[in-house]
This record gives C-alpha cells, sequence and structure tokens, in this order.
C-alpha cells in the first residue's frame, strides 16, 4: 500500500454491515495513519449497490488509533467548506481494502461556522440495537469532544491533486 494506489473503502454499521463503500487513491500513508483522496465525480455505493457520484472533492484521515475519522470537503474551485468527523472505530485494513465500523455519532463544521455535535438520535438507536455498554457510550462521548475541538482548530492543507 503506497501513494497512488487505489483502495476499497467500506463503511459498516457497528454488526459489520456494509453500508456505504467507495474506491479512493491514497495519499499517504504512515504507521499511525492513512490519507485518502476522491474527486468530484467519484461513485459511492449504498447498501443496495446503486452507485452516484459525489459533488465535491474530498480528503480522509483514517488514525489507526483514534474513534474517528476526519472527511475535509472541497468545492471544485479548492475552498474548503466541510469538515466531518464519524465517531468510529480505528480503520481495519483487510479483504482487498480498508473498513470502520461507524457508530452513528458525528461531528460537522460547515464553514465558517462552529463545529458541532450531530446524529446523536441515531447514535442513540444504536445504543439499543446494538447494545452499546455505558463504558462504551462514554468512550464514544469522549472521542466526539476529541473532534469537537479538532474540528474547530483543523488546519487544512490545499486542495489535493488528484491523480
Amino acid at each position: 500500500m503506497k501513494p497512488g494506489d487505489q483502495i476499497h473503502v467500506r463503511a459498516c454499521k457497528a454488526d459489520g454491515t456494509v453500508y456505504r463503500s467507495w474506491f479512493a487513491t491514497i495519499e499517504s500513508v504512515t504507521a499511525d495513519s492513512i490519507v485518502t483522496i476522491a474527486p468530484a465525480g467519484s461513485s459511492v455505493f449504498n447498501i443496495k449497490g446503486e452507485d452516484y457520484p459525489i459533488l465535491h472533492h474530498y480528503r480522509a484521515y483514517y488514525w489507526f488509533d483514534k474513534f474517528y475519522n476526519l472527511l475535509e470537503i472541497f468545492e471544485t474551485s479548492g475552498e474548503l467548506i466541510h469538515i466531518y468527523l464519524n465517531i468510529a472505530s480505528p480503520p481495519e485494513l483487510g479483504n482487498g481494502g480498508m473498513s470502520f465500523k461507524d457508530h452513528e455519532l458525528d461531528v460537522s463544521k460547515v464553514f465558517p461556522g462552529q463545529a458541532r455535535l450531530v446524529d446523536e438520535e441515531e447514535f442513540a438507536e444504536a445504543v439499543v440495537k446494538y447494545r452499546y455498554s455505558q463504558e462504551f457510550q462514554q468512550k464514544m462521548y469522549a472521542a466526539a469532544r476529541e473532534a469537537l475541538e479538532l474540528a474547530e482548530n483543523w488546519k487544512a492543507r490545499p486542495v489535493p491533486v488528484f491523480p
């Protein structure tokens, strides 16, 4: 796995069900993280196997020791318009790609606004459906607090260069 390689990314529910997937290009890889890019027009596949094109350029940061991943969303002109963090498991590599379990809690910062916690009702449903323990819930809210701070202080690099 090296910069320029294509990787299949799978977003899963807590039970492992893939609900969304896409192909992205690896921008960088370190021992701690992987960064991918996907240009506007790239296909995203939903749980039904239907695909739809993304409207913006995306750069995604996945840390192997964090319970969130971060998306930078750019206009096609290159302007950063949105930071979005999925509260999720660290990524796992295998089966020809990378996957993470989305725990339904998210952080969103639409510029020029402030970062905010979103989808708490979806998280509450997931708590019941997947029987998240009190300890796990606290861990996810701690990750969300860290993600809120990260979103507020994030310094994006310029729009990615697409192959």
